[in-house]
């Protein structure tokens, strides 16, 4: 009984996300002042608003429902994905945290990076779901599209930050 509880957090598609968050939680008040949540939402048109929040909520919340698996080669390919995604994303966030004034991070390409690449990782995350906890057959289209959408809103959020700023 235990090891099947175990088993069933284990492979729960919110612990793939536990690295971002923790990397988030720790790391966000190292980035340029730019990024500061309050400055980084001013002057933001209402529906990239919405639109990014809406898409957030079900793209980090539906991993919740996610049974993950690594057993198939396709699944393996996710993990790939999934890690050269959240390698990129993090050296993305250490481009801007160590080296502010480089070219790369004043570029729109590197001030937009940690808007743009979730979007590898977050189709990592798709191809390593086996199913849902619930009797829904799992397409990888359920979170790919949210994610497509959600990554829309974010790269346009975080350009109307960089038109601001430079």
């Amino acid at each position: 009984m235990e090891m099947d509880r175990l088993r069933k957090i284990l492979t729960n598609g919110y612990i793939a996300l536990l690295p971002i968050f923790i990397w988030n939680i720790f790391l966000t008040s190292k980035l340029p002042p730019a990024f500061n949540p309050k400055s980084f939402n001013s002057d933001i048109p209402f529906a990239i608003i919405i639109g990014e929040n809406i898409f957030r909520s079900i793209i980090f919340l539906l991993p919740l429902f996610f049974r993950l698996n690594i057993s198939s080669s396709f699944e393996r390919k996710g993990v790939i994905t999934f890690s050269l995604g959240v390698a990129l994303y993090f050296s993305s966030w250490l481009m801007l945290i160590y080296a502010p004034n480089s070219g790369w991070s004043n570029s729109v390409l590197g001030f937009t990076a940690p808007a743009y690449t979730p979007i590898i990782w977050l189709i990592g995350l798709s191809l390593l779901v086996e199913s849902y906890y619930f009797k829904l057959v799992y397409s990888k289209w359920h979170f790919i599209l949210p994610s497509i959408a959600f990554s829309i809103f974010h790269v346009s959020h975080t350009v109307y930050v960089y038109n601001r700023i430079f």
